[in-house]
């Protein structure tokens, strides 16, 4: 029976271990409202129905700016949730915590990884397990491909800013992406605090780069929860 070794909890990926925002391409603050407008105009290149079929095809010549339509224009989709789980169950959450995977095992995470990205399509941390267990199934091809969409998806976000203060804070439309960008860089979060008027802060433990924590800007995140949710 083949056993496949993970190297963390987490699944990140080398490749993307130390993409520090000095990285990324030059930070551009993005314009939430020309982004919404865009995404939802039929005449538009970033019209969100051609956009996401071209994502989810085979086409690896999306631009960042594209990406950043994506990501950040799913926050204007009417099936958007800031705070949407997906239960997992019992024997794929044990899952998370081997270190060591059977080939049947790999197959269990590759399927309850689409099931989730079904429902959450930029699910990071669901990106990374379906990467793995291609990757461990030697099914290189697609393994590369969701890995190229998830870079993509990262050097967007870091792309809004380089979340020292919250003028230059990070997008996000997830809360979980906000650890996901933090630990990706090597930190290990230690506080979460909400700063006003819609700022989210993540202390990180002492580093050798005296980096104190990360500003997020959620903003559309907490406009279209509360416009769903609480404005009805």
């Amino acid at each position: 029976m083949k056993h496949f070794i993970i190297a963390s909890i987490l699944l990140i990926s080398t490749s993307f271990m130390h993409l520090y925002p000095a990285e990324a391409t030059t930070s551009e603050i993005p314009d939430m409202e020309k982004i919404e407008s865009a995404v939802r105009d039929s005449r538009s290149p970033y019209y969100y129905p051609d956009l996401m079929k071209k994502y989810l095809s085979n086409d690896t010549t999306l631009t960042l700016q594209e990406f950043r339509h994506l990501y950040l224009g799913y926050a204007s989709q009417e099936d958007y949730n800031p705070y949407r789980t997906v239960e997992i169950p019992k024997h794929i959450e044990e899952l998370y915590q081997k270190t060591i995977h059977t080939e049947s095992e790999c197959d269990s995470l590759i399927k309850y990884a689409r099931m989730a990205l079904e429902d959450i399509p930029f699910d990071l941390r669901q990106i990374n397990f379906l990467v793995y267990g291609l990757r461990q199934k030697g099914q290189t091809q697609e393994a590369d491909l969701w890995e190229y969409r998830l870079k993509g998806i990262i050097q967007a976000i870091l792309s809004t800013g380089d979340g020292k203060a919250p003028e230059t804070a990070w997008y996000v439309i997830y809360p979980a992406d906000e650890y996901n960008i933090v630990n990706r860089q090597g930190f290990t979060a230690t506080e979460f605090i909400f700063v006003e008027p819609y700022f989210d802060y993540i202390a990180i433990e002492n580093n050798p780069l005296k980096i104190e924590g990360f500003y997020f800007n959620v903003k559309k995140l907490l406009k279209e929860y509360n416009r769903k949710f609480y404005e009805r």
